[in-house]
């Protein structure tokens, strides 16, 4: 069945809130955050840690015991092991999607980070508490079919995963577009970072299908059969997310022209490593546009991600614009002094090619902090090579996710 306008609103889970150092260290883990300078929360030997206050302190004071040394390319840095409670588990918001027959209703995380559509399954052990959520159970699904010889497994830097099996069967988003044949990756085990995330039911994956998990031969990702199925009018998605309004929603095969009067422009994608990544040479401080550090720097749009993570250049150009702000390694990242006036911050715009979108200043501001500060919305990306622009900025953007077979490109509208 195709779908000329099909329309996915967000649902908000209502126990969720910003917890800046939480929301960190998710970022660095789904990532693989090694560390530099200025990286408060990274991975090193599939741990994820958390840097210490003052390594030299720790030295004359000889409380290093239970802490890692770890070079960061220009020195070192001394870190230890963050508890698993103390990464933000919650999401701000999921997407009800129909699987199987009759039909099972899973609120999944929508996710241009990854290219995976894994459940909570009933063959997960019998002592692990399901009752927070919609399970699928494909031995009561007549279209499930399993797909002998198939596993998959997603493994975050920390070591924490999820694995299981893969059943081909049906999945129905908005209640009128079917999508036969969907490989659905049931997870039969889970690591104690999984269990303790409530607010979902799984994840389906919106990137490119390269970096599908599944082995010895990958699957094909919703987006591409329905794509392959001609089940939409255009081989294309778009995002608005949710801003607190309650209205965000999801888009598949057409645009939606009354989210912005504003224009659309597109950037060519690179797909070569599974992502939504352009190249991104400049940023904005109010207005003022200031290269990045390397030339050829890039960015990706990732809805999977609640914080934007630049480079530490960037980082402290950004901050060193506002008077107090710091690096502030008590609170795990770089902190606003509630004496500034929100609405004083500096716009910080990032250039998608040749076209720049803007935050306004207060969005630096993601969470209360302690000391009397907030807790920034943009923080170091450690070592990694791409900038990864989550949703504090789309929130900010119209973003078109176009998968035109060969000619891939992304485009974003101010709003």
């Amino acid at each position: 069945m195709s779908a000329e306008k099909l329309t996915l609103g967000l649902k908000r889970n209502p126990a969720w809130k910003p917890n800046g150092p939480m929301d960190y260290a998710r970022s660095a883990r789904k990532w693989n955050i090694a560390p530099t300078e200025q990286t408060m929360f990274y991975v090193h030997e599939k741990t994820l840690m958390r840097r210490s206050e003052d390594h030299q302190k720790e030295q004359e004071e000889g409380t290093t015991e239970g802490a890692a040394l770890i070079s960061t390319g220009n020195g070192s840095v001394s870190g230890t092991k963050v508890p698993a409670n103390d990464v933000q588990n919650d999401l701000e918001y999921v997407v009800p999607v129909a699987i199987g027959t009759p039909p099972v209703i899973t609120n999944l995380d929508f996710d241009t980070g990854s290219s995976d559509l894994w459940v909570w399954s009933s063959l997960l052990p019998s002592n692990v508490d399901k009752s927070a959520h919609n399970v699928y159970d494909p031995t009561k699904s007549s279209t499930a079919k399993e797909k002998s010889g198939l596993t998959w497994r997603i493994t975050y830097g920390d070591g924490s995963s999820a694995r299981g099996l893969v059943y081909s069967d049906t999945i129905i988003l908005g209640g009128n577009l079917s999508v036969p044949n969907q490989a659905i990756e049931a997870a039969n085990n889970l690591s104690r970072q999984f269990l303790g995330e409530n607010a979902s039911d799984g994840l389906l994956g919106l990137a490119f299908p390269v970096i599908n998990t599944i082995a010895p031969t990958q699957q094909a990702t919703p987006v591409e059969n329905m794509i392959n199925g001609k089940l939409l009018s255009k081989p294309i998605f778009t995002a608005k997310l949710d801003k607190g309004d309650s209205e965000g929603f999801y888009t598949f095969g057409y645009i939606d022209e009354s989210v912005t009067t504003n224009p659309i422009t597109y950037a060519t994608i690179d797909p070569s490593n599974g992502f939504w990544e352009f190249s991104s040479p400049t940023f904005t401080i109010g207005g003022k546009v200031h290269k990045r550090a390397l030339s050829n720097n890039t960015a990706i749009a990732d809805t999977g991600t609640t914080l934007i993570l630049v480079d530490d250049a960037a980082c402290k150009a950004i901050y060193g614009s506002i008077p107090g702000a710091k690096l502030d390694r008590s609170q795990g990242g770089w902190v606003i002094p509630k004496t500034v006036d929100p609405s004083s911050l500096p716009d910080i715009g990032f250039s998608v090619e040749g076209t720049t979108y803007t935050i306004p200043g207060s969005d630096l501001i993601f969470a209360a902090g302690s000391h009397g500060t907030y807790f920034g919305s943009i923080q170091s990306r450690g070592q990694n090579p791409q900038d990864i622009l989550g949703d504090v900025f789309l929130k900010r953007v119209y973003a078109i996710f176009d998968q035109t077979t060969g000619a891939p490109r992304i485009g974003f509208a101010q709003r």
